[in-house]
């Protein structure tokens, strides 16, 4: 398999105009107003519903649940395999909790969970490529969301999704990117405007494992039960035969995901826009390849570059060796923040590089916590939709740049990637 797709800019511009097309008209045969939403005391118990319960949509749902108050009442996926699982799980925690004997319905379709009136609220965990259907239909449902990362699947699609939560009026939209929750890098962000290291002029992003000595995790396994193979397509604009690589390991096929700059890219990127205080890339390169994870058709090493203006970022992410780990370097004129993984690093420019100035590790809380706080309260949460949508384009752009092989540049006024 190769790393690299053929893409000429007349299919390009035809697929995404198709795909989009497709997703409009959905939207129109949903709701056309928002439903009223149950006002939430603090004393109340928040319902909510699970759309995609893999490994992600299960985990944000034990976390939910061990917030006081919270319940999951409903699950939804293409697989019966992934409804068990999710559903013994989940159920174990609230039991932990002391939510003992709260049923979980399950169902095939995302609407059935939406059209629910008990339900207050919605995790979306779905692969890549279905996030824009459900919370589209959850906005115009009212429902609070936590959205999982990276917030959409294309540019075009996620002006649309945000269109939609700004008609969502008084939800809580929450996005996956849970950096923005550890209180350790609000400490790092405040260094950084009280200048202490200076102005920032490059900017160093990273994340490498590797998944050749160490299994891919995402590697096909032994499952019971139906998965609705067609209704895992159902957005695609080209439908293959089932093949259980695509179906487990998603994420590095172009039809569900965008591979490494999306899927682990958004959280440090996201973390650099935040810390930066800029979030408008001028133009994006990328380059990479598949180099060792023959059976991926996304880059398994891949580095991107954004020019924004007034400083530099590099991205690189190496799926063939993890010696890097994950982190961002914050190179500023007087000083430099080394964030390694959730510790942190702050050097004085000129100074031993052995002796940090100062250093400390992780704080915070969960970020699905934070979520449910803000439903109940009203404020804004850590990292809101808007936020997701400008933290993912930088990403969005690199590939498109990697799969063209050109530099592409963003025209703010218009919110487009320009070839």
């Amino acid at each position: 398999m190769t790393g690299r797709t053929s893409l000429t800019r007349r299919s390009f511009l035809a697929a995404s105009g198709a795909a989009t097309a497709a997703w409009a008209v959905g939207s129109a045969a949903a709701r056309t107003a928002v439903a009223q939403r149950r006002t939430l005391g603090a004393n109340d118990r928040i319902h909510f519903g699970v759309i995609g319960s893999g490994g992600q949509g299960t985990h944000d749902a034990r976390v939910c649940v061990q917030a006081p108050n919270a319940v999951c009442v409903a699950l939804c996926d293409v697989a019966e395999f992934r409804l068990d699982e999710s559903a013994k799980a989940v159920s174990t925690e609230m039991d932990k909790a002391g939510a003992a004997g709260v049923r979980i319905d399950r169902y095939d379709d995302y609407r059935r969970v939406l059209d629910r009136k008990d339900i207050d609220a919605v995790i979306i965990a779905t692969p890549d490529h279905w996030h824009a259907k459900p919370f589209i239909y959850a906005c115009e449902a009212g429902k609070h969301i936590y959205q999982e990362k990276p917030f959409c699947f294309t540019i075009e699609l996620g002006k649309q999704m945000v269109a939609a939560a700004r008609k969502n009026t008084g939800a809580t939209i929450q996005i996956g990117t849970q950096r923005r929750s550890q209180t350790h890098n609000h400490k790092v962000r405040q260094l950084i405007e009280e200048g202490k290291i200076g102005d920032i002029k490059y900017v160093r992003a990273f994340d490498c494992r590797n998944y050749l000595t160490g299994r891919d995790p995402f590697a096909p396994r032994p499952v019971r039960g139906k998965i609705d193979w067609d209704k895992f397509q159902e957005p695609c604009e080209n439908k293959v035969p089932y093949d259980e690589w695509r179906y487990f390991a998603w994420r590095w096929f172009w039809e569900y995901a965008g591979g490494l700059v999306t899927d682990v890219g958004v959280h440090v990127m996201d973390l650099v826009h935040w810390l930066t205080g800029n979030s408008t890339p001028k133009s994006a390169v990328c380059n990479g390849g598949v180099y060792g994870l023959k059976y991926w058709h996304t880059p398994d090493v891949v580095n991107a570059v954004w020019d924004y203006g007034t400083h530099t970022v590099v991205f690189t992410s190496n799926f063939t060796n993890g010696y890097e780990g994950d982190g961002v370097t914050l190179y500023g004129t007087k000083g430099t923040i080394d964030i390694r993984g959730t510790y942190v690093r702050i050097y004085e420019e000129g100074g031993d590089r052995q002796k940090p100035i100062m250093e400390f590790g992780p704080e915070g809380a969960p970020h699905q916590h934070n979520w449910l706080e803000c439903i109940r309260t009203g404020k804004t949460p850590n990292a809101p939709v808007e936020l997701g949508f400008s933290s993912l384009v930088p990403s969005l752009m690199a590939n498109i740049a990697y799969r063209r092989g050109v530099k592409v540049t963003w025209n703010a006024e218009k919110q487009e990637a320009v070839v």
